[in-house]
């Protein structure tokens, strides 16, 4: 494949355009320069637009701008990643600083898997990030680099933490694309990106650097705060992308966690029957294996039980 630029630098963005220009900052003092900035709008009402438009009238940096209708960062995913122009792709999250030389350490590393032979083996090279109070977050690596791979990286070895990707565009084009369609997509905000990452890893190997190219900020995630009780007030958006996360969880990663992370299954079976009690529906539970859903059709007199007691608390 042909292609204009080493990286493209992926941002999506709602309603915070002050970060944004402290990220536009940032990525106007890369000292590698071969690159693009695609910043998709996922439907911001506060002043992203004109803030985005005064970045590309200074022309200090090639920037592709994606402006559409809020529907949550996996569709951003899907509007942006057919028009990216790099070879590989980092996610900058508007809310975090990232170091000067972050594109000149992925570089680095890029170059030295290209001239091995088994570069066709690895889809992403990972690199640390550090706590606002300048701690490493995360465990140290065993060695640097460290190669492996998503799946093991995670539940066999129990290391994942917050870290940057730094990603072939092929691979975010076919096997760890966002899909047009998924269960319950009309009402989710949000296609699990563990469900992406663990689909590549079951082909490609991920190479761990232990440089640090990223500060990570501790904000308030409301799509996670008080989960349980949202869902029990009927917030649809809630409910569903819990859905989209315990189907596919039970859907592709079955064999993984009855491996590795047996609590973690039991919890997907549990919450899978708990939503499809609360909504009443039932109906993409047949896509999954029978004895999945044996135990979810188990649970629900106890779901009902307890939707009830919440209910008339």
């Amino acid at each position: 494949m042909n292609y204009k630029y080493r990286f493209t630098v992926f941002t999506a963005t709602y309603n915070r355009c002050e970060k944004l220009k402290n990220l536009y900052n940032n990525l106007k003092l890369q000292t590698f320069k071969d690159f693009e900035w695609v910043i998709v709008n996922d439907g911001s009402i506060d002043d992203t637009d004109s803030v985005v438009k005064s970045f590309i009238e200074e022309h200090l940096l090639d920037i592709q701008y994606i402006n559409k209708s809020n529907g949550g960062k996996h569709t951003a995913w899907s509007a942006a990643t057919p028009l990216f122009q790099g070879r590989y792709v980092i996610t900058a999250d508007d809310d975090d600083p990232i170091f000067n030389n972050m594109l000149d350490i992925f570089d680095k590393n890029w170059s030295i898997l290209e001239k091995q032979d088994n570069y066709d083996n690895y889809w992403e090279i990972k690199a640390r990030c550090l706590r606002e109070n300048g701690n490493l977050v995360g465990k140290e690596l065993q060695h640097n680099p460290f190669d492996s791979d998503y799946i093991t990286f995670s539940y066999k070895l129990k290391l994942s933490c917050e870290m940057v990707g730094c990603r072939k565009v092929e691979v975010l084009q076919r096997e760890a694309a966002v899909p047009i369609k998924f269960p319950y997509m009309d009402k989710a905000s949000n296609f699990d990106e563990q469900i992406r990452w663990s689909r590549a890893a079951r082909k490609y190997k991920t190479r761990f650097i232990s440089d640090v190219v990223r500060i990570y900020m501790t904000t308030e995630n409301s799509l996670c705060n008080n989960t349980l009780n949202r869902c029990l007030n009927g917030d649809e958006r809630i409910i569903a992308n819990k859905k989209v996360e315990y189907h596919f969880a039970l859907l592709e990663r079955r064999d993984i966690l009855l491996k590795y992370n047996l609590k973690q299954y039991l919890k997907s079976i549990v919450g899978y029957s708990f939503l499809s009690t609360l909504t009443l529906d039932y109906l993409y539970i047949k896509d999954l294996k029978l004895i999945d859903r044996m135990l979810i059709y188990c649970f629900v007199p106890l779901c009902k039980i307890y939707i009830l007691l919440k209910n008339n608390e």
